[in-house]
């Protein structure tokens, strides 16, 4: 797979090398990670996006941000560190860890992405993130130290300080299923209703129902606009047993 890499992507690859700390035996990894699905499109040579990356990168932070939240709270519940992990893990934070070390500005992106700013979106750099720590446990042989410690190193001090300050994304999702399954004895449902935009740059509309409520969210992602119709779900269901309770 270490093909021979062009000129213009190397400054871009030792960026990341210096940024993150890791130097890649296979530079073809770090530049399918920073490359989005419209450049690898538009540009004049068959290149890889990073989507693949992206898929391997989220289970691997899900296992290094387990093991920190287990060995940070030994005393936790599996519910409360679940709900923790999944708020942890979601566009909204991981987004966050990447503009730490300014992942944004090292993404391939087509000249419509770039004129729209798609490198400031949080869909866009959580999975950039994701596929970043794919491409390190890739390159190393499959094997988590070398991503763990770079978690570790520039973002474990920043998350244990987040978590305990309360500072981190609530996970709408997680907290809507806890409530409808205490207030009905079931989980909500999703469905997309539409689709739109080039396949580079969908735009998602979802739909959440459950016991006759019904919401809808939009976002770049399905993920996204799950979490946004979640929360109006989630508002509304509260809103209404507050009422019921008092």
């Amino acid at each position: 797979m270490n093909r021979r890499i062009d000129r213009e992507f190397l400054d871009r690859i030792r960026a990341l090398e210096e940024r993150i700390g890791y130097t890649f035996k296979d530079k073809t990894l770090p530049l399918t990670a920073l490359t989005h699905r419209s450049f690898a499109v538009e540009y004049h040579k068959k290149i890889p996006d990073y989507e693949v990356l992206e898929f391997l990168g989220d289970a691997v932070l899900s296992l290094i941000v387990s093991e920190i939240l287990i060995k940070t709270f030994p005393k936790a519940r599996e519910g409360e560190l679940s709900q923790i992990r999944s708020a942890v893990i979601s566009e909204a934070y991981l987004s966050k860890l990447a503009r730490i070390i300014n992942l944004g500005e090292l993404v391939l992106l087509s000249k419509g992405e770039i004129a729209q700013k798609g490198m400031e979106r949080e869909s866009l750099l959580c999975d950039v993130f994701e596929a970043v720590f794919g491409a390190v446990y890739v390159d190393c042989g499959y094997m988590i130290d070398p991503p763990r410690q770079i978690f570790n190193r520039l973002f474990k001090d920043q998350l244990i300080k987040d978590i305990k300050s309360g500072n981190i994304p609530r996970d709408y999702k997680s907290l809507l299923q806890i409530l409808t399954q205490k207030v009905f004895g079931k989980t909500p449902k999703y469905r997309v209703i539409t689709t739109e935009g080039p396949e580079h740059d969908k735009t998602f509309t979802v739909e959440c129902v459950i016991e006759g409520v019904r919401t809808t969210g939009t976002g770049k992602s399905k993920k996204e606009a799950e979490s946004i119709a979640a929360k109006e779900a989630y508002i509304k269901l509260s809103e209404d047993e507050s009422t019921t309770s008092g």
